[in-house]
Parts: structure tokens; C-alpha cells; sequence
């Protein structure tokens, strides 16, 4: 018995994997939720897209072109919620839509134009838009949260030239309200003219939970700053969520 695999059937078939590579890869940003909260939230938005792959498939048995927009949409929506951890399920995702408009240029199939099919991508499309709103819209929120969850108290700087060499430190109380994953206070250190002299880590920890953290920020220079400027980051390689600014005399 020969089996005879055309076009169609190829792109079905690079779908399914398309569809499989994508739920692994929603899985393994969802297993690093441990290290980024909200790899949680993308990683199973992810694996929910992938998911809605499956109707492409389904379509592509009554109109080869409406799965074709469905397995490029799903590609691109891979690729815009989890980055490059979705760059091969929306690299396969986008093959299997060639493959789908190929076939239909090569084979002009004649099918039946069915309006409410059209709603798949369109749906498919709402459900990404509306998904990354919400992620935009709690991302806001638990910004806010986390900026008035952290303070500052006791600062004072002790910063003073002898033998002409500049160093001291910057000392205070952190305080935390909320648990919080990650913790970093950095401190610049400004001249009048508002240049950087200086930059200093005071405090950094795993796992922070409410309470009381002495910083300290060590400064070494060749003249003494007039001014400092505490950051407090709750991620790696993120935009501060409190910054302070601390007058030196």
C-alpha cells in the first residue's frame, strides 16, 4: 500500500510538532517561575497559545488558507510572549503556514468560504492582545505594590578626605513590608556638577521577607559627593522600583 503525503498533510503534521515544541517551551519558561514570577504567567500564556494551534489543524480540513493565518498568528504570538524560549515552536509554526499556502497555490483548492471560520485567528488574536494587557496591567500593579512595600531610615553618610585619598560609607535601616523574591540596593554617588563618581552595592539577598536590613554603601573617590542615590531592585538586569535621594554635607 503506497502513502501518498501532499502538501496539506505536511503542514498538518509540522503543525502537531509545531503544536508539541510550543507547549515544551511554555513548559520550561513556566520551570524557571522559581527564578522570574512572572515566567509564570508567560510561560503558561505560552503553553495556552501553542494549544490553540490544534485549531488550525482542525480548520485546514475545510479551508487550507484560514489554517495557514492560524499557524502564523500562533508562531508570532509564541515568539511575543516568551522571546527567543519560543523561537523554534515559532519558527515550525510559521513553516507549517508556507507549507498551507503553497499547497493552496499550487492545488488552487475550491472551498466554500465560511465567514464564521475566520473567527478562529480573529478570536485567537483577542485572546493574545488581551492576555498581554493583563500582564501589562498586574506588571503595573505589583510595581506599585513593591514600591510602596520598601523605605529608607537612619541614612547618614559619613564621607571624609584624608591624606588625600576620599572614602566612607553610606549607612541606614532598610525597611520591607512584603516578601519579596530578590532584593538589591545600589547607591551611586554624584559630584555637584552630577556626574558619577562612584557606585556601590549595600545590600543584597535571597528571599527577603518583612522586616529590618542594615545597607551599607562604601565610597571611595578623589573629592567627596554632594549627593547619593539609593536604587532598589526586586529583579536582575530590571528598572528600579524605589529610588531615593539622599543630600551629602
Amino acid at each position: 500500500m503506497e502513502i501518498t503525503l501532499n502538501l496539506k498533510t505536511i503542514s498538518t503534521i509540522v503543525a502537531v510538532i509545531a503544536v508539541i515544541i510550543g507547549i515544551i517551551e511554555g513548559l520550561n519558561v513556566f520551570s524557571l517561575s522559581g527564578l522570574v514570577s512572572d515566567f509564570v504567567f508567560y510561560g503558561s500564556l505560552a503553553i495556552i497559545i501553542a494549544i490553540l494551534g490544534l485549531l488550525g489543524v482542525y480548520i485546514s480540513k475545510m479551508d487550507i488558507r484560514i489554517a495557514a493565518i492560524q499557524y502564523i498568528i500562533i508562531g508570532l504570538g509564541l515568539f511575543i510572549t516568551i522571546g527567543y524560549y519560543g523561537v523554534i515552536g515559532c519558527v515550525i509554526f510559521v513553516v507549517a503556514g508556507v507549507l498551507a499556502i503553497v499547497e493552496y497555490m499550487q492545488t488552487k483548492e475550491e472551498v466554500t468560504a465560511d465567514k464564521k471560520l475566520f473567527l478562529i485567528p480573529v478570536l485567537t488574536i483577542s485572546i493574545i492582545v488581551l492576555f498581554l494587557l493583563v500582564s501589562v496591567g498586574l506588571g503595573i500593579l505589583d510595581s506599585m505594590a513593591a514600591s510602596d512595600s520598601v523605605s529608607f531610615s537612619d541614612l547618614s553618610a559619613s564621607i571624609s578626605n584624608e591624606y588625600g585619598t576620599t572614602s566612607g560609607d553610606l549607612t541606614g535601616t532598610l525597611n520591607v513590608d512584603k516578601d519579596f523574591d530578590y532584593l538589591e540596593v545600589k547607591v551611586s554617588f554624584y559630584n555637584s556638577n552630577n556626574l558619577t563618581l562612584y557606585e556601590s552595592y549595600a545590600y543584597n539577598g535571597n528571599n527577603v521577607h518583612p522586616g529590618k536590613y542594615s545597607i551599607d554603601a562604601f565610597y571611595f573617590g578623589n573629592e567627596i559627593p554632594t549627593k547619593a542615590v539609593i536604587e532598589v531592585y526586586n529583579e536582575i538586569n530590571s528598572d528600579p522600583i524605589y529610588t531615593q535621594n539622599v543630600n551629602i554635607n
